[in-house]
């Protein structure tokens, strides 16, 4: 889910929505060029296709739960707080480097983005460090869901989280819980991980999972790319009706994409057969 906060002041820094939402749509069309499909080995001895619903899963269940039990917000917060950095440590190794040489590189940028994140907790430099961060423990966590799931679930999983995101939104069911998440807070003023804020705009961790999820999907470089610009044209398009509402299910733009994508594929099989049969022996 996308929220419009509109004018917010961080620090004595002003940030409008709409440049604060172009950041964050960048960067959610950005998460499409990240991931690999890889695990560790113990996960990869786990496929199954089941893993896949872990996307639609995780919003219905997460909202439910809230919904049911409105105290179980704070947990989130502190999973979070303990979940993202962890998660961010692998997408910042270095591959180069020796294993543990480019472990212990991911660990120290890992625990300096976290430090600034929460240093600067309310600037623009604070909530940047943070979405870095996050982006990067969705890169890690897609290129596990993607090793471990097969890709025509994970696709059909993606379309059906939006679906379910769009039914929350729209018909209001997704209000009370998400404000009570967002409204959970750590102790001794650590920064909220649990969602992804830039400026005067913010998006769940959903939002950015199913992107990175997207991409872990695309199998060459060059269909990330074009997924990459999809969702960036995608989300540019549908966020215009922040001119009229003030909350968008932000996974609709990648769902989009997706579809947009399989059709284009679809539609270029029949004239890539056509050419081989044309070909001269």
């Amino acid at each position: 889910m996308q929220q419009d906060l509109r004018e917010v002041s961080y620090r004595g820094e002003v940030l409008s929505f709409w440049p604060s939402d172009v950041v964050l749509i960048v960067v959610q069309a950005g998460l499409v060029l990240g991931p690999r499909p890889t695990a560790p080995s113990f996960l990869l001895r786990l496929r199954t296709g089941a893993w896949a619903w872990i996307l639609p899963i995780s919003l219905g269940g997460t909202i439910a739960l809230v919904a049911s039990f409105p105290s179980l917000a704070p947990a989130f917060t502190y999973l979070s707080l303990v979940a993202i950095p962890v998660l961010a440590i692998p997408s910042l190794a270095i591959p180069s480097l020796a294993p543990w040489r480019g472990a212990a590189f991911g660990v120290v940028a890992a625990a300096a983005l976290f430090a600034l994140g929460w240093s600067a907790q309310g600037s623009l430099w604070g909530q940047g460090a943070a979405l870095a961060l996050t982006a990067l423990s969705c890169t890690t966590l897609a290129s596990y869901l993607c090793a471990v799931a097969p890709r025509p679930l994970l696709k059909v999983a993606i379309v059906v989280m939006a679906v379910l995101d769009a039914y929350l939104v729209f018909g209001q069911l997704l209000e009370a819980p998400n404000n009570a998440i967002n409204a959970a807070t750590p102790g001794s003023g650590l920064p909220q991980l649990q969602f992804a804020a830039f400026g005067s705009a913010l998006v769940g961790y959903g939002d950015l999972f199913i992107a990175a999820t997207l991409g872990g999907v695309l199998v060459s470089r060059s269909l990330r790319l074009r997924g990459a610009v999809v969702v960036l044209a995608c989300s540019a398009v549908f966020d215009l009706l922040f001119l009229v509402v003030g909350t968008l299910p932000a996974t609709v733009p990648v769902a989009a994409a997706l579809l947009i994508l399989e059709v284009r594929a679809r539609r270029a099989k029949p004239c890539a057969r056509a050419l081989t049969r044309e070909a001269p022996a």
